[in-house]
């Protein structure tokens, strides 16, 4: 008997016997996922697998019941009574083939006359572009004569995270910062998986396939999962044991199968009264509102949303300090050149405490994880070191309020801001 056959056999003995989900997805937000090297495409295309699901399903079992049922694999030596196979069914696309020559765009620059023919502005007249494509009603501050090939790397650079990665490192040339975003780039929305689990216990199945789906559509998997990257919607079900919620929906109380607890230091699943739902979404743009119209529109905004300086522009503050501005509670690290969100313990990590979630129909869920896990203090830097919870707290319409000790007050007001800014 050949390997072929033999494979065949044992496939067909875990589907009549343990197959208890079989659907197919489409990504409705880019996926950024990362191979060996932390690519996406290169050298070859890398798509979700098994242990990307696995994980941040687990981690989401974890906030709605406040623990990971032992027959899950909780440690390496409990094997997971819960498999998972991943295929593709519609191979993704890149948003960019071709890797465009900077040295000759910077000296096509230089002989037009432009006064600012550093690779900086030439970054800035690629995303003003960028802008130019997703949002209708942007006007550039001059006509572009760039290449309309690059519209995809236009799109990304309206993304600060990709703007920033193309602005890359001091030691590097300009075509070798541009050479690594066309390496890291995402893949486009639109390509298909199909997803099987297979389980002995149909309890524990139930429950991770449930909260599977709930992961997929709103909490992403992959990079920059919290801002919007690595949805997927399920577009068919071909085998489903009975009791799982196949049309899931947050707002409306989903229950995967447990009773929530745990401690108050670990993240909880959002209530439906907690989730706010913004749309239309819009990006605040040098003081005004562009309306987006597509996903790369929704990124660009998301990201634009959580930075500090979007902050401070509001309040036209843009020269002074911007420590009473909240940004850490979307995530850290958020420090340059030794100022900004510093810890004195060395290097701050954490998640954001704010998921930004992209809805199918161009909308945005902003969900937020509380939990009172403020252990390691987080301190601003401008103009002297003070603590977080110490300083007082800027709100959309610019006036302040106190100083709090409890992170939930801090949540909250982060997602008053994001709603000001996205809505």
């Amino acid at each position: 008997m050949s390997i072929e056959e033999i494979n065949a056999k044992v496939d067909k003995l875990l589907v009549n016997n343990y197959l208890v989900f079989d659907g197919e997805f489409e990504a409705f937000t880019p996926w950024w996922g990362g191979n060996e090297l932390g690519y996406t495409f290169y050298p070859q295309p890398h798509y979700p697998e098994p242990k990307e699901i696995i994980g941040k399903t687990k981690w989401t079992i974890r906030t709605f019941c406040g623990s990971v049922p032992e027959k899950l694999g909780i440690s390496e030596k409990t094997a997971s009574t819960v498999k998972v196979s991943v295929s593709v069914v519609k191979q993704g696309e890149m948003y960019f083939d071709k890797i465009p020559n900077i040295d000759e765009m910077l000296k096509k620059n230089e002989e037009m006359g432009k006064k600012k023919s550093n690779y900086i502005s030439l970054l800035n007249e690629m995303r003003e572009e960028g802008y130019r494509l997703l949002f209708p009603s942007y006007i550039p501050a001059r006509s572009s004569r760039l290449s309309k090939e690059f519209s995809g790397l236009y799109k990304l650079l309206a993304i600060p995270r990709f703007y920033l990665k193309a602005m890359g490192r001091k030691e590097r040339k300009p075509s070798e910062n541009i050479q690594e975003v066309f390496r890291s780039q995402p893949m486009k929305p639109g390509f298909k998986i199909r997803i099987r689990v297979f389980g002995k216990d149909k309890e524990v199945s139930k429950l991770f396939v449930n909260a599977m789906l709930i992961t997929l559509k709103y909490l992403g998997i992959g990079s920059a999962a919290n801002r919007g990257f690595g949805r997927f919607k399920l577009t068919n079900v071909n085998h489903a044991i009975e009791g799982i919620e196949k049309n899931v929906d947050i707002t409306k109380g989903t229950v995967i199968g447990c009773k929530s607890g745990g401690s108050s230091s670990f993240p909880s699943f959002p209530s439906p009264k907690d989730i706010r739902v913004i749309k239309p979404v819009h990006a605040y743009i040098r003081g005004n509102k562009y309306q987006a119209k597509d996903i790369e529109g929704i990124l660009a905004a998301i990201g634009i949303s959580t930075l500090k300086s979007t902050w401070k522009s509001v309040c036209h503050n843009l020269k002074g300090s911007g420590r009473d501005y909240h940004t850490w509670v979307l995530g850290l690290p958020r420090e340059v050149s030794g100022r900004g969100y510093i810890s004195k313990n060395g290097e701050l990590r954490r998640q954001s405490y704010i998921v930004i979630s992209p809805t199918e129909d161009l909308g945005v869920m902003l969900l937020p994880f509380y939990a009172e896990d403020y252990i390691n203090k987080i301190y601003h830097s401008d103009h002297g070191q003070v603590e977080v919870t110490k300083i007082s707290r800027a709100k959309p319409d610019c006036s302040t309020v106190s100083p709090s000790q409890i992170i939930k007050d801090h949540i909250d007001l982060a997602l008053d801001w994001l709603e000001e800014i996205l809505g």
